[in-house]
């Protein structure tokens, strides 16, 4: 009898998204070594990005072109110096995508405050139902419509 693991059987793919932040974040926030990015949801119609503790809503869109991920490349040969420019560093293709995920950014609120402004607006819809006059009918819905055609 052989002993399956559900380690052999975990399969780990990888996939390159393109993620397009509208100018809402800064090349240098990312370049730092310290730089935390997360997704949740990517396999959700709206992903959610945190960069450095801001948090971003996404939606999936058609990009206007096709987008190219491109790698460095050690292995690459030096080119003849007399016919191309001298390059320091080479690179090569990975893989292209016509999607695009559009973040925004999103501003989070406690719950604790969410609770204090909706008891607040709640105690001040209470003050102004009572200040407004009411009036009360003795006549119903169907009744006033007899009586309206009546009329003409």
């Amino acid at each position: 009898m052989m002993n399956n693991d559900s380690d052999s059987e975990y399969e780990e793919t990888e996939y390159l998204v393109y993620a397009d932040f509208k100018n809402h974040l800064a090349p240098h926030q990312l370049k730092h070594e310290d730089a935390a990015f997360k997704i949740i949801g990517i396999e959700t119609d709206t992903p959610m990005a945190e960069v450095n503790g801001n948090i971003f809503k996404g939606s999936y869109d058609m990009s206007l072109g096709t987008n190219l991920f491109f790698e460095k490349d050690n292995n690459s040969s030096p080119g003849d110096p007399l016919f191309e420019p001298v390059c320091r560093q080479q690179y090569k293709y990975v893989t292209k995508t016509d999607k695009v995920i559009t973040f925004e950014r999103t501003y989070i609120e406690s719950l604790q405050q969410e609770k204090e402004v909706q008891k607040g607006e709640d105690e001040q819809k209470q003050v102004e139902e009572a200040e407004q006059p009411t009036l009360k009918l003795n006549i119903t819905y169907k009744e006033a419509i007899n009586k309206f055609g009546d009329e003409l």
